[in-house]
């Protein structure tokens, strides 16, 4: 599986989960499938301050980060 987001890099299965975030790695290939295939180009993540294939924000991004990097560090 692919264990991030193709289009954000947020890892699936660590948290933080919030009720918007999508982690269903299925869901996730379908919908990036279906924006690449229909030539939609996907927005940029630092512009609209979500991921537009898993609808991961800016604040899960910095979290998932702080959390990880707490546990490398301890």
């Amino acid at each position: 599986m692919i264990g991030t987001c193709p289009n954000c890099g947020i890892r699936l299965k660590d948290p933080p989960f919030n009720d918007t975030r999508e982690t269903n790695e299925v869901m996730i290939v379908l919908i990036y499938r279906r924006i690449i295939e229909s030539g939609i180009k996907l927005k940029n993540f630092e512009e609209t301050g979500y991921c537009e294939v898993c609808r991961a924000t800016k604040k899960d991004h910095q979290e998932q980060f702080d959390l990880i990097t707490s546990k490398i560090i301890s």
